[in-house]
């Protein structure tokens, strides 16, 4: 069922600071992979469609993922994901198969390849527009002073649909 971004605006933001939501993305040869996230900004956008903007590091398995498939999905788990949050967050997508461990369910999202997660309570599917890489100032100080090659890039996306499963 489609949903309004902004009822769950809150919720979201919220997730992301205690819990962390999950970032699916999806390689070119169709295979998903779910990564905890605990930074995202969400707000509108001069061209009448929210967008997202997420920042991930080189080191990530999900950094060579967007970088094949230019989209993703934003899945706010419930608390009692907790645990499973946890697990996507502490393991690398390219040494386990994060849906198949934690018992999540993969559906097909509506706008973009890489899955919705069932079991969240809202699914915000995302399209990259812009990628924006280091060296640049959008990091704090501290994220500036690691080498080059480990900051993070910043990707803002266009939302394309917000998504509520039941």
């Amino acid at each position: 069922m489609r949903a309004n971004l902004y009822d769950y605006l809150n919720e979201t933001l919220k997730m992301a600071e205690t819990t962390g939501v999950l970032l699916v993305s999806i390689s070119k040869d169709g295979q998903p992979n779910v990564m905890t996230i605990g930074w995202l900004l969400l707000g509108r956008s001069y061209h009448g469609n929210p967008i997202a903007v997420v920042a991930i590091r080189p080191a990530r398995y999900t950094f060579k993922l967007l970088d094949e498939v230019e989209e993703f999905v934003i899945a706010v788990p419930t608390p009692e994901l907790k645990e499973k949050v946890a697990f996507c967050g502490s393991k690398s997508g390219s040494d386990a198969d994060k849906f198949k461990e934690t018992g999540l369910t993969p559906i097909t999202s509506i706008h973009v390849r890489p899955p919705s997660i069932k079991e969240c309570t809202v699914n915000i599917e995302c399209k990259i527009y812009n990628k924006v890489r280091p060296p640049h100032h959008i990091l704090t100080p501290e994220h500036r002073r690691a080498p080059v090659s480990e900051q993070h890039t910043i990707y803002f996306a266009k939302v394309l649909g917000t998504y509520k499963y039941e």
